[in-house]
């Protein structure tokens, strides 16, 4: 002790204590704990008061100097880090299954209805303990475990979905064909067995069997056959449909042979159209004034009428010339009748003679009739007798007397 005091009086800092003997921190102290207390005087104290100044400053100084604390490594704190990480992910994953735990308990009792009639409740004991909980459904223990493993039960299923959808299909294909070759093969049976029963059919069988020979004798005589004008076509086309008229199914039966159709198509139409004009050329030469009672305006009308038909038959033959005429003459079917020459020139006369009983009629109503209406009469009549004109390409000598008469009335009117 004595030592110490003699350091100290010297000037030299007290030695440290065994506590404050420990190793400092290399961080600085708090401002208020650097500054040291000065340095006793010189003189020596007496000894009764040295020792409590100097127990005091020991303490000061103890107090001044904390002891240093010891800091973590990184890989010290990595370590209790992970070991952070790992029990809160195995507490959510605790939650987790206990979470699907309730949500599959909630499923059962909601699909489990109620009975209608509660039993009464048991008497009541001590509560036993709670059962532990149950285990995880099987689905969720397998996609944990497949979270967990590799992904190749997955890939297992998909190859087995694939297969499936493939051997169904062909299975489905195979049942459509097998379908569809049972209803043709019913059909079939059905089309053989209607064939069989249906009258029309076996008499078109009997036809083809048994008329072979004269359905073969028309068909030479339609390709060896010549005609000298258009009504010997006619007569010819006549006879034909009379001998094919015999026959069950015409069409039906002549596809089995070698039946000329284009020639005796051709031969058919020629016929129609010549039939067709020559009826109504008749028609119209025979049409005269014979002082019928039937009203002026139903007269005109119907000479009207015969020759709008008169132009229309006209323009379909020039159409039918200028089409067919060259076939015709292949086939060696008369043409003459469809010049300028033949049937032409008698819908043209015959057209006049429209036009004179017209005017004919409307003369004899001019000269009875008292109500005024001459003006319209006489300019209906000049209209149809242009048309005239224009269609025969002229007027002969009887028509023309009739048109002066009618224009010899219409002067007086025109003055008037």
């Amino acid at each position: 002790m004595k030592q110490q005091v003699a350091s100290n009086s010297h000037g030299s800092r007290p030695a440290p204590s065994p506590v404050a003997a420990r190793p400092r921190v290399s961080r600085p102290a708090p401002p208020n704990l650097v500054k040291q207390a000065p340095s006793p005087p010189a003189s020596v104290p007496a000894p009764g008061a040295k020792a409590k100044p100097r127990a005091m400053a020991v303490a000061r100084r103890q107090l001044a100097v904390p002891a240093p604390e010891r800091r973590e490594t990184v890989e010290e704190e990595v370590v209790r880090l992970r070991g952070e990480v790992e029990a809160l992910r195995r507490e959510v994953q605790r939650l987790l299954r206990l979470n699907a735990d309730l949500q599959h308990s909630n499923k059962a009792v909601v699909t489990d209805p109620p009975p209608r009639n509660p039993p009464p409740p048991p008497p009541k004991k001590a509560p036993a303990p709670p059962p532990p909980p149950p285990p995880p459904p099987r689905q969720q223990q397998q996609q944990r475990g497949s979270s967990r493993t590799s992904p190749a039960p997955v890939s297992q299923a998909t190859t087995l979905l694939d297969t499936y959808n493939s051997m169904a299909k062909h299975q489905r294909h195979t049942q459509r064909r097998s379908a569809a070759a049972a209803a043709a093969t019913s059909q079939a049976s059905i089309v053989d067995e209607l064939q069989n029963r249906s009258t029309h059919l076996l008499a078109i069988k009997a036809d083809v069997e048994t008329k072979a020979e004269f359905i073969k004798d028309l068909i030479k005589k339609v390709q060896t056959s010549t005609f000298a004008n258009v009504e010997q076509v006619l007569t010819f086309v006549d006879w034909l449909d009379q001998q094919l008229s015999t026959l069950a199914d015409e069409t039906a039966v002549l596809k089995h042979f070698n039946w000329p159709e284009r020639k005796a198509d051709a031969l058919r139409e020629a016929a129609s159209e010549y039939r067709h004009i020559k009826c109504l050329v008749t028609d119209v030469s025979s049409l005269s004034d014979d002082g019928s009672p039937t009203s002026c305006d139903a007269t005109l009308r119907k000479i009207s009428s015969l020759l709008d038909r008169l132009e229309k038959s006209m323009n379909r033959l020039v159409n039918l010339r200028n089409s067919v005429m060259p076939t015709h003459r292949e086939l060696r079917i008369p043409t003459d009748w469809m010049l300028d020459s033949g049937i032409v020139s008698k819908m043209r006369l015959a057209s006049v003679n429209l036009a004179k009983v017209y005017m004919r009629r409307v003369l004899k109503e001019l000269d009875r009739d008292t109500t005024g209406n001459e003006d319209n009469l006489v300019a209906q009549s000049v209209r149809f007798t242009y048309r005239v004109h224009q269609f025969a390409g002229g007027l002969d000598c009887e028509a023309m007397h009739k048109f002066e008469e009618l224009r010899r009335r219409v002067q007086p009117v025109s003055s008037a």
